[in-house]
């Protein structure tokens, strides 16, 4: 059998992407033959060399569009063309790719990213062969895109003053679109919390983000060290993502990086205290080894 090498594995993506055309491949070489260009006597004299590609659906494919938007931030106004082309429901592929030739780079980081989600289900189906297995098991929902996504993703940490963009910016965005359902005032309090608490402690609150480019960041964690007699503890006052981002788990690696700074700095219990924490967070807390006291979580480090 071929071997899966980068450019079989792109041939292999357009042909499964190519809903127009009846593509089979060729086990022994990797290459994508055209159905009506095999005859039925090749087919039957030699049936274990040519067969069908992996199983993908469309909905497949708009799930890897959906997680790559969740991935742009800048420039905004590509971010709102790529979602703007998310809600079309018909051309919605055509439309995606349009937005995105706009940006050279950015549209070869979205096909890097789509080969990666792919290859996956590519490797699945090729085992399944390999083993004599029912392809069955190549028609199984793609791997968790979250994974690919973090792979991307840089988490950085430094003091709230040096933040390569506008922090405050980030957190009145996000109470924005989360708050939205609330009453204004509900808002306008969580705001003041976060506000009071930057400004209020004797040590600088320090910042960890995730981002992609290093300066646009999908998730940031405000948080502080607090000395206490004998030992430290990090207080974490905020989470602030997208909703896109949230549902992608990427708050956990970003808390991990923050629990790994403040053991370094002496820390033995970490905190999770204020209003501005997404909802999945909060819910999945104790499989994460978070315990609850009042409305605060917290975690021996």
């Amino acid at each position: 059998m071929f071997q899966l090498t980068d450019a079989i594995l792109e041939r292999i993506v357009f042909a499964m992407e190519d809903q127009t055309n009846e593509w089979l491949i060729d086990l022994r070489t990797g290459d994508i033959v055209d159905r009506s260009e095999v005859s039925d006597e090749d087919l039957e004299a030699v049936p274990e060399r040519y067969t069908d590609l992996p199983f993908w659906s469309s909905r497949q494919g708009f799930t890897i569009l959906e997680a790559f938007a969740a991935t742009v931030t800048s420039p905004p106004e590509l971010k709102l063309a790529l979602n703007a082309a998310l809600r079309r429901g018909k051309g919605v592929f055509k439309a995606f790719r349009h937005a995105l030739s706009s940006n050279d780079a950015l549209y070869r980081r979205f096909q890097e990213f789509k080969l990666n989600a792919m290859r996956p289900t590519i490797e699945k189906w090729m085992h399944a062969i390999q083993e004599e297995d029912a392809l069955a098991a190549v028609k199984e929902e793609p791997e968790d895109l979250a994974d690919i996504i973090a792979s991307e993703l840089e988490i950085q940490t430094v003091a709230l003053s040096e933040a390569p963009f506008d922090v405050g910016q980030v957190i009145s965005d996000y109470a924005t679109e989360t708050y939205t359902t609330y009453p204004p005032a509900l808002s306008k309090w969580a705001l003041l919390e976060i506000h009071e608490k930057l400004t209020s402690w004797i040590r600088e609150p320090w910042i960890a983000y995730a981002s992609i480019d290093g300066t646009h960041p999908l998730v940031l964690g405000i948080y502080s060290l607090k000395p206490l007699e004998g030992t430290a503890c990090c207080a974490v006052w905020g989470i602030f993502a997208s909703k896109e981002c949230a549902t992608m788990g990427i708050e956990w690696p970003l808390l991990d990086r923050i629990s790994s700074e403040a053991t370094a700095a002496g820390a033995s219990l970490i905190i999770l205290d204020g209003p501005l924490f997404p909802s999945s967070l909060n819910e999945e807390a104790t499989s994460h080894g978070f315990m609850q006291a009042g409305s605060s979580l917290w975690k021996m480090l």
